[in-house]
């Protein structure tokens, strides 16, 4: 997993939650198989643990280049800038296959989100949902769960499912936006099959207390480093701890879609 943790405050809160979030979320949430239908694969595709870049040798260069060369002459090309983004998160995910520490692959990522965000201004009339499956992956492997839930909010309006929906509650959550996050929980219990709903409405439900106890506690320990004349919390090196080195593929719903090419 590669993270690129800035500082500050609400930084320090978000990497606590997500923390400790991303532990709960995959063995329980996931556990029970709920949350499959993301648009683009299940959880862990959501968080780049999952998703099949292939087994072979893809070259990427020669998309990135011929995309580079049509933005030199119009750098507000829609079409253009979804290459790049999509391109360099494949080629982020084809690196992270036999080094999940690779630096190459985060300044993939981070070209990737580059791409996406010089995308979104260009102000287009419908956000690329395929596209922006893979930015909220490549947001949560950079440990940035605000630009996830960004980026997830364009998938699960696509797509609105009780998939797309948990795993923008998750985002939110982890982000620290507990009220965002139970908007989201909300839609994802309503619409859960009969089977499951249940069992959806009760593990979001855990997810929204642990949130909130791990907020709670995030900006207590700030607030009094801050009267001590510290700066606050430690931040969490990996939020994500364990889970970094694990592969496979998370548990689908039957028709979900695939992200759009």
């Amino acid at each position: 997993m590669l993270f690129d943790l800035r500082s500050g405050k609400r930084r320090r809160v978000v990497q606590v939650v997500f923390g400790f979030l991303a532990v709960i979320f995959v063995v329980g949430f996931l556990g029970f198989g709920i949350g499959g239908e993301t648009g683009g694969g299940g959880i862990l595709d959501a968080i780049g643990l999952g998703s099949d870049s292939g087994t072979g040798n893809p070259e990427f260069d020669d998309d990135i280049e011929k995309a580079e060369d049509t933005l030199a002459t119009d750098p507000e090309d829609e079409k253009a800038l979804l290459t790049l983004a999509e391109v360099h998160y494949q080629s982020a995910q084809f690196k992270l296959q036999s080094d999940p520490e690779s630096e190459d692959a985060k300044t993939d990522f981070e070209s990737s989100l580059d791409a996406w965000e010089r995308y979104l201004e260009t102000k287009p009339k419908k956000p690329d949902p395929g596209v922006a499956a893979f930015a909220a992956q490549a947001y949560v492997q950079l440990a940035d769960a605000d630009g996830a839930a960004t980026a997830q909010q364009i998938v699960a309006d696509d797509n609105p499912s009780s998939g797309t929906y948990a795993n923008l509650a998750f985002y939110r959550y982890a982000a620290g936006d507990i009220e965002g996050g139970d908007e989201a929980a909300k839609i994802a219990v309503s619409e859960a099959d009969d089977t499951q709903r249940e069992q959806v409405e009760k593990q979001l439900a855990q997810l929204a207390e642990q949130a909130t106890k791990l907020k709670q506690q995030a900006e207590k320990q700030a607030e009094k480093a801050s009267k001590d004349g510290g700066e606050g919390a430690a931040p969490i090196e990996d939020p994500f701890g364990s889970l970094g080195g694990l592969g496979g593929t998370a548990p689908t719903t039957p028709g979900a879609p695939a992200p759009a090419p």
